[in-house]
């Protein structure tokens, strides 16, 4: 791809490294986050910031939090005595979509 700007460009080889983003998505994102106001941007940036620097594993079940346990473990509701075991955090998320599993 030919870019006019060398500052495109660079946005769209860093969107480009995500999963399933190739350079004609990634220069989309780009075109679109360009036409927006400066601060859709900044609040964009700062969004991404914030979720780097204080995203953490739960202390006991390794699911994504921002506190020290996740909201599945704070969750009093919740019975402690099941277990389900998972590959990852988005079978997590597709697990507590469902509404169905309550330990």
């Amino acid at each position: 791809m030919n870019f006019s700007s060398k500052l495109i460009e660079e946005a769209v080889n860093a969107f480009a490294t995500l999963p399933s983003i190739g350079k004609k998505t990634a220069l989309r994102l780009v075109l679109h986050l360009i036409k927006q106001e400066p601060g859709f941007t900044e609040n964009l940036s700062e969004a991404l910031l914030q979720m780097r620097r204080n995203i953490r594993e739960c202390r006991l079940c390794h699911n994504i939090s921002d506190a020290e346990l996740c909201a599945i473990c704070s969750d009093r509701r919740r019975d402690p005595s099941l277990i389900c075991v998972v590959e990852g955090i988005r079978d997590v998320m597709a697990i507590e979509e469902t509404g169905q599993y309550h330990g």
